[in-house]
């Protein structure tokens, strides 16, 4: 039975939002717990190292469910539990064991969504982003109202209001028709998946997109405690972390319309360039909101068409009987490897150099980025089959 695109836009919503509450504010949350620049900077970075495990360890026991809608549920079921331990411990040591326990299994479910998602769409990259824009819209409204009820009331409730949306995901994993996997020797799948991890497309692929998500590691660890050191309030700090997915929903939603005007290595290269004017201006300027509003809006390229043309690389590198594994190695060596990263290494430099410094050395990975993009990529992909 396949399965409707709504319920799709639907877990979407609700991970992002759960992503809302973790990317602003959760760094304030554990310095709320008194810890350190460093013993965040390491908390994040564990729960980065998680996201490199989980997805490949649970993609490779995919054979063992039913199908990835199983999967899914199992996960999301056992990610509820895990968090619920958040209330038992206060320690440095606890939240970072809670935090790689829940981390383990929400971590699995993104990359078979997305498998699913792709599948159920034909690989249509610009009905794709259509759906996937529900993500950034739940993402949104997550910040803005969760900026307000901080204020008004503390970051202690930020455990409840995760748990709420965890149990929303796990119920809707609930409501989904199971998917089967396709049959297929397992010999044969391993090989033919390190076979394609050899060639230079795919090794550029994944390296570039590591340094693209080691750029964010100040931003995803340290920018909302930046803002709140500048002056800025939890519902401003909310305001502008929405502005830039606001103009990812934008991207998202007329991408079908534009992405013609450039092949698939032009968009990568521009959005790395344009991320990394980011994180540097953002850097010097910390103090001028106006002018962070505008850095904001880069987030359209930063993440919007980087993950929507992420998403069509991993669909044209890899069959589709090697997709789920695909789709896994993705996320854990971008956002689990490149997060962990620059998580960590934000995390020793923060106190040291300062935040102008760290952010000003995200900018140069990801220029490094697209010197590698350049370089390894094929600028014909959008006139290219399948390989």
């Amino acid at each position: 039975m396949p399965v409707s695109p709504s319920r799709f836009a639907l877990f979407y919503a609700l991970y992002f939002a759960l992503l809302g509450c973790i990317a602003p504010f959760w760094g304030l949350y554990l310095k709320h717990l008194s810890f350190t620049a460093v013993e965040i900077g390491s908390l994040m970075a564990l729960f980065g190292v998680v996201r490199i495990l989980a997805p490949n360890m649970w993609a490779a026991q995919s054979r063992r469910f039913r199908g990835p809608v199983q999967m899914v549920r199992m996960a999301g079921l056992l990610t509820l539990v895990c968090f619920s331990l958040i209330y038992a411990t206060q320690s440095f040591y606890g939240v970072a064991a809670v935090m790689i326990a829940y981390g383990f299994f929400w971590a699995a479910m993104l990359p078979q969504y997305e498998v699913l998602c792709m599948q159920s769409l034909s690989n249509q990259v610009d009905r794709y982003s259509r759906v996937r824009m529900w993500g950034s819209v739940g993402f949104i409204v997550s910040v803005v109202l969760l900026g307000a009820v901080l204020q008004a009331l503390s970051i202690s409730v930020l455990p409840a209001v995760m748990w709420a949306l965890m149990f929303c995901i796990v119920a809707n994993a609930w409501l989904m028709p199971h998917v089967n996997h396709p049959v297929r020797p397992e010999n044969q799948t391993d090989q033919q998946f390190w076979r394609r991890l050899l060639k230079g497309p795919v090794a550029g692929f994944i390296l570039l997109n590591i340094l693209l998500q080691l750029s964010f590691g100040p931003y995803y660890t340290f920018f909302s405690i930046y803002l709140d050191e500048a002056g800025y309030s939890a519902s401003l700090t909310g305001v502008i972390w929405c502005v830039g997915v606001i103009a990812e929903v934008v991207l998202f939603w007329q991408f079908g319309r534009i992405m013609h005007l450039l092949s698939w290595r032009g968009w990568v290269v521009l959005s790395l360039v344009l991320t990394a004017v980011r994180w540097m201006l953002t850097g010097y300027l910390i103090g001028s909101l106006w002018v962070l509003m505008l850095l904001q809006i880069l987030h359209a390229f930063s993440f919007g068409v980087m993950h929507a043309v992420s998403m069509r690389y991993v669909q044209t590198l890899f069959p589709d009987h090697l997709q789920g594994r695909a789709q896994a190695l993705y996320s854990s060596v971008s956002f689990g490897l490149g997060g962990a990263v620059g998580a960590w290494v934000s995390g020793l430099l923060w106190e040291p150099l300062g935040g102008t410094l760290v952010f000003v050395l995200a900018g140069a990975a990801s220029l490094a980025g697209a010197v590698i993009a350049w370089l390894s990529l094929s600028p014909d992909e959008q006139r290219q089959g399948r390989q």
